[in-house]
């Protein structure tokens, strides 16, 4: 029986990821082993967000994309407000839960259940 997690919870987990690597960005990017793949992020907004990642040249580009993006899930102003520098860990922790996403071993709780 798989574990079952929040969407919100997973959503949370991924935009921390995705705010340590907006702070550290371009270096964050740079060792694609160690880096989450697109497909260890379950909701698609934050494949967006991890998406201009990848390909902004500078941290400022990454920003100005990001405000750009139109998503109805992520506030973006507050997720450009948070500061990354606590969230070393999420993007090691996107990348492991992606496999087990993908083994089956967690799934996103239905919420209807």
């Amino acid at each position: 029986m798989p574990e079952k997690i929040r969407k919100l919870d997973q959503q949370r987990h991924e935009l921390k990821a995705l705010r340590y690597l907006l702070d550290n960005h371009p270096e964050s990017m740079q060792d694609r082993a160690e880096l989450p793949s697109r497909e260890d992020f379950q909701t698609a907004e934050s494949r967006l967000i991890f998406d201009v990642l990848v390909n902004a040249t500078s941290q400022a580009d990454a920003v100005r994309a990001i405000e750009d993006l139109d998503l109805e899930e992520t506030e973006v102003e507050s997720f450009l407000r948070l500061g990354g520098q606590f969230y070393h860990s999420y993007p090691h922790m996107v990348k492991e839960r992606g496999r087990d996403f993908r083994e089956g071993k967690i799934e996103i709780l239905d919420p209807s259940e």
